[in-house]
């Protein structure tokens, strides 16, 4: 059943899992230089890391809104920066990527610091994007991964939107039903591709599947491991 706890945990604290906060007098500045108003961006997710391997280095995400917001729905694009204490921005990068919150929710966006030694003298950052389902009856959870690293003023994003977590299920909200929990772990492989590292992701996929007998509700767990590897082709991990 810890699959079930897992997403129901997610739900109830869903409307307070946003992001790690930006420091008010860094916010301003970047704002400024970035020529944007507050209303301009979805403050409640904008977060902030310092980069241990950087002084006076801070990594922040600024998403910003696209197009008309709705009350249940809306668009952001993320501003993804290295700046100094005072907000200074160093590295700039206007993501592409479009996140979409509707009836999937936006859940967090989370800074990911790892050792992520892509390359020599190159060391990736994560940016980890949440999102949660609305229904009940069908709970659903996924997060994705992005990897960045510095290039000169701006970032070279090398992995796009990387499924790692996905949790799902379909069950009477009482006792009876199927969950999936599929788990993945990066690690650093011993090959390189291109002179890049390729990454080693492990995949656990666990299964259960709960129903009520005399009176009771009983759980059966069955798990899959997998194993693949990214490698760095065309300029970007696939």
């Amino acid at each position: 059943m810890k699959n079930l706890f897992k997403l129901i945990i997610l739900s109830l604290f869903s409307a307070t899992m946003h992001g790690q906060g930006v420091d008010d007098a860094r916010m301003n500045q970047i704002l400024k230089s970035l020529k944007l108003d507050r209303a301009d961006i979805k403050e409640e997710f904008c977060t902030e890391k310092k980069m241990p391997n950087a002084e006076d280095s801070y990594i922040i995400v600024i998403p910003v809104i696209q197009g008309k917001e709705e009350a249940d729905f809306f668009t952001v694009r993320n501003y993804i920066l290295i700046t100094d204490k005072k907000g200074l921005i160093k590295n700039q990068y206007f993501d592409p990527a479009e996140i979409t919150s509707d009836a999937i929710m936006l859940r967090d966006i989370t800074i990911d610091t790892g050792l992520y030694n892509i390359s020599a003298n190159i060391r990736a950052f994560g940016v980890k994007v949440g999102f949660l389902g609305s229904s009940r009856p069908n709970p659903y959870s996924s997060e994705d991964l992005s990897l960045y690293y510095p290039e000169g003023k701006t970032l070279k994003k090398v992995l796009d939107q990387f499924r790692f977590e996905t949790s799902r299920g379909e069950w009477d909200t009482q006792c009876a039903g199927e969950f999936t929990n599929e788990d993945s772990f990066i690690t650093m492989d011993k090959s390189k591709t291109n002179s890049f590292t390729d990454l080693k992701v492990k995949t656990v996929s666990v299964t259960t599947v709960s129903k009520e007998v005399g009176g009771e509700c009983e759980s059966r767990e069955t798990s899959e491991t997998t194993y693949r590897s990214l490698k760095f082709i065309n300029g970007k991990y696939q």
